[in-house]
């Protein structure tokens, strides 16, 4: 009677938990759009990922909020979708033109004519997600409204900025928007408050003239918001420029574009181009220009990176010959067991001298390899064989 009683127990806490996703289930995109024109209510579209936590907390935490399903079930028709899945692409490339999925989740409010009226990317809060809810179902406030708005009268601050706002939540491109507006304007207009943030908002293109206004112009655009968020801003389009051309080993574009970024004269941007410039001779296996950049720059960029500094010493020792290159590596892994001692890293450094034949100090190095090993309790085999090796072949 008690294991019957038990499994019942069990049975019920698992249909109430499954009762309560109700909210955002997949479903057909075509039917939901058939349902919301007979029902006369928007959609809300959720794109997910399986693997996303964020999607899994605001199903398991929001979608269960009786206020989020009362406002939710009364005024749209919700459905989800698995963004990876093969009908979730096709819904994304069927959409991309009204908003983008780079984020998860994406939610998007479409009215049954599949006019976007907001759109949104994270995750929220049940309040939160409740309030954009709201802006999808306010005329003032929907995207269509704010698009019209704007080009009502592209010479209106306020307009621009609240469509801008409205573009980036879709993940769309305001660059045409903000410069409609900005080419109204004398370069000594530019320096105020809400242009500063329809500049830092909507110009996004490393090459575009709004981003040397700021190069050159730092202390003043400064004085309006901040100088933190002023390099903010160029560290963001540096790397949202910089980084997909790295991605794709698109040496060309990245050339071309690469001396814009040095032009801020922005320690985090040489910085990042210091990173880019290694990655990308990595991928092309340059290692004569690998070796350049990196006697030229770990001591100005790396040299408090332990990790870094073994990366650009094992590469030295697979991939370099040059007796001062090597000797260089050398000291960038023993600056890396000065930052904190490890196995592998006296293993390097063993194997940095021995490949110069320096078979004396690859020995030492070796030895306190195995002594730090052993102190810590570590296995000693590798650098055992090493050890082996040396003395076998030294001459």
């Amino acid at each position: 009677m008690k294991k019957f009683f038990y499994l019942f127990f069990i049975v019920l806490i698992n249909h109430s938990f499954a009762q309560k996703q109700t909210l955002f289930l997949d479903k057909t995109y075509d039917t939901v759009l058939n349902q919301s024109k007979i029902e006369k209510k928007p959609i809300a579209l959720m794109f997910y990922a399986t693997w996303c936590e964020h999607c899994k907390k605001m199903k398991n935490e929001v979608f269960v909020d009786n206020d989020v399903i009362n406002y939710y079930n009364a005024n749209f028709i919700c459905m989800a979708i698995d963004s990876e899945s093969k009908e979730g692409t096709e819904l994304k490339n069927r959409l991309q033109s009204k908003f983008r999925v780079k984020f998860y989740p994406t939610f998007g409010f479409l009215d049954s004519d599949e006019n976007l009226l907001n759109s949104v990317s994270g995750e929220m809060k049940n309040e939160n997600f409740i309030k954009e809810g709201k802006i999808a179902l306010t005329p003032g406030s929907q995207f269509t409204t704010l698009k019209t708005n704007f080009y009502v009268d592209v010479t209106n601050p306020e307009k621009c900025l609240k469509y801008i706002i409205a573009l980036r939540k879709a993940g769309l491109d305001a660059t045409m928007v903000a410069e409609s507006y900005l080419n109204t304007k004398s370069e000594q207009e530019l320096f105020s408050d809400i242009n500063w943030r329809i500049i830092a908002n909507g110009i996004n293109n490393i090459e575009a003239k709004e981003i040397q206004l700021i190069t050159a112009h730092k202390d003043e655009f400064a004085k309006v918001s901040s100088a933190f968020r002023v390099e903010k801003k160029l560290v963001y389009v540096a790397s949202d420029n910089l980084k997909p051309l790295i991605d794709l080993n698109d040496t060309i574009n990245y050339f071309k574009l690469r001396p814009i970024a040095e032009s801020f004269k922005i320690r985090k941007v040489d910085s990042l181009l210091f990173k880019y410039d290694l990655t990308l001779y990595e991928n092309t296996k340059n290692w004569k220009k690998y070796q350049e950049i990196t006697q030229k720059s770990v001591e100005v960029f790396a040299y408090k990176d332990s990790n870094t500094l073994i990366e650009i010493a094992t590469f030295y020792l697979n991939f370099i010959e040059d007796e001062n290159g090597l000797t260089n590596a050398v000291n960038w892994a023993k600056q890396a067991i000065f930052l904190g001692e490890s196995l592998n890293k006296y293993l390097l450094v063993s194997k940095l001298y021995w490949k110069q034949k320096d078979a004396k100090n690859a020995l030492v190095y070796a030895d306190k390899g195995k002594q730090s090993a052993s102190n810590f309790g570590w296995n000693t085999n590798e650098i055992d064989a090493l050890i082996l090796e040396i003395k076998k072949n030294k001459s």
